[in-house]
């Protein structure tokens, strides 16, 4: 509760010792000395509670006096008659003066509390002004100017970002210069320094590093500065609050650079695992198609001229299919490593199922010309936002898988359409089936043999399975009577794809 100006305090004072004399000269003649006692107790209490403690003392030392002179015989002067009017008056002044101390050290108390909550909720806005940064940059930007607002001084916080001078990130920036080099030398030693502190009280700032002890902390990477009017300095509890901000902006900082190191390591080591992996997929499972026609080839031009038509068209047709064979592999390696990369982003429009579902079935239709491949895709489907190259490619790797492991002669059937989240397509071979292979591990990236087994170590289906991810769907295969099915589920947004229209 807000309290008066001291002059006004001051007068207040008085007035309540006048109002307490005039109650008890109208008292006067029904009560004792000691009942007109208590009634300049109950003033002195509530000037204690309303006052601050110097004006509630004045009125104390005010009320014991206007006791003795008026009503304590003999009256009109400040002799005292008699040891109860001692008693009286000593009780009277020293209940008063505990009553005052008392009251005060619980406003005081009460004080610091309100203080301590004030400055927690700051440093929990603070936490959460930080939160919504990304990288510690934003962070230093956003810390100064939570600063300079809560704190009423121009304000800068200091990072340390490399060799050379720490990078300052100060608001307000236009007219105010900050100093850098007091800034490195409290992150050199981790101490505060400026006014109200040991090192350099003479400098019109205040400035302080994240980590407050270079003993503990080696190398603090930031600082706070503020700077402060003429004779202006901080006091030990504001001092104490400015060093916990400090923390928390280092603290702040601190982890989203560790999150962000984090970040860059593991997409550094996945990026390393899948070139390895890569690399000995090419050298494991090109040397297959390689031989074929290498051996071919040599066949031929031994043999060619004396080998009869149906031999050398064998052959032919041999080179033919491992050269696509070495093509798809090598599409599905580099779309691989392109999904991959943690920079990578789709290249995504408004596609119509149909169209890309043709597209793969006329592909696989030129490279399979004896396999009976049907398409049957629902009306009306909605349209679906997506890299057509990529989606055609999942397809024709699906058809693939299914070709290879039920035979070119098996009917094949390409299926699309509504689901309850969007739409699906889905490849269905009438083959032997899954056996005893769980469907899940088919997905798996370079998972050697078994039905997964498409365009070299499993590459095929990891692809499907990449791509239905990064289009926000789902892959999964389920076990049929007879062959298998393998089904893409994809989201479709009608309103959207009408409001790109």
């Amino acid at each position: 509760m807000s309290r008066p100006p001291a002059p006004v305090q001051w007068l207040l004072a008085l007035l309540a010792a006048l109002a307490a004399t005039a109650a008890c000269l109208a008292l006067d003649g029904a009560m004792s000395v000691a009942g007109l006692a208590m009634v300049y107790l109950l003033q002195v209490a509530l000037t204690a509670a309303a006052l601050d403690r110097g004006p509630a003392v004045v009125a104390s030392l005010l009320s014991v006096t206007a006791l003795n002179f008026f009503f304590v015989p003999p009256r009109g002067s400040f002799e005292i008659d008699g040891a109860e009017y001692w008693w009286t008056l000593a009780v009277l002044l020293g209940l008063s003066l505990a009553l005052n101390t008392l009251i005060g050290h619980l406003r005081a108390g009460r004080a610091r509390a309100e203080r301590g909550l004030a400055r927690a909720a700051e440093l929990h806005a603070l936490a959460e002004t930080l939160a919504r940064c990304d990288g510690h940059t934003a962070m230093a930007g956003a810390a100064a100017q939570w600063l300079h607002r809560h704190l009423d001084h121009a304000c800068a916080v200091f990072l340390q970002d490399g060799p050379g001078p720490p990078a300052c990130h100060g608001a307000p920036a236009d007219g105010v210069e900050f100093h850098p080099r007091s800034a490195g030398w409290a992150m050199e030693h981790g101490r505060p320094l400026g006014r109200g502190c040991t090192d350099w009280p003479d400098l019109p700032l205040w400035c302080a590093p994240f980590a407050n002890n270079r003993a503990h902390h080696p190398g603090s990477i930031g600082a706070i500065q503020v700077l402060l009017p003429p004779r202006g300095k901080p006091d030990a509890g504001t001092a104490a609050h400015w060093l916990a901000l400090a923390r928390q902006i280092g603290l702040s900082v601190e982890r989203e650079r560790a999150q962000a190191a984090a970040r860059a390591a593991g997409d550094a080591a996945r990026s390393e695992a899948a070139r390895n992996t890569l690399l000995a997929s090419l050298s494991h499972d090109l040397r297959t198609p390689l031989a074929g026609i290498v051996g071919s080839a040599s066949a031929l031009r031994a043999q060619g001229r004396g080998m009869p038509q149906a031999e050398r068209e064998r052959l032919l047709a041999n080179l033919e299919n491992e050269a696509r064979d070495m093509t798809s592999m090598a599409d599905n390696v580099l779309q691989v490593a392109r999904l991959s990369q943690p920079q990578w982003q789709l290249q995504l429009q408004w596609e119509s199922l149909e169209e890309v579902l043709g597209t793969a079935a006329a592909r696989l239709r030129r490279r399979f010309p004896e396999a009976r491949i049907q398409l049957r895709v629902a009306p009306d489907l909605p349209p679906v936002r997506v890299e057509a190259g990529l989606l055609v490619q999942a397809i024709a790797n699906l058809a693939d898988n299914a070709l290879r492991h039920a035979g070119h002669d098996t009917p094949l059937t390409i299926q699309a359409g509504r689901s309850r989240g969007g739409v699906f397509f889905a490849v269905r071979d009438h083959g032997p089936g899954l056996g005893d292979t769980d469907p899940a591990a088919l997905f798996e990236r370079w998972r050697g043999g078994g039905a997964g087994h498409a365009g070299g170590a499993g590459l095929g289906l990891a692809i499907c399975r990449l791509v239905a991810e990064a289009h926000g769907g789902r892959i999964a295969a389920q076990r049929c009577a007879p062959g298998t099915e393998f089904r893409i589920d994809l989201p479709a947004g009608e309103q959207e794809a009408a409001a790109h229209a």
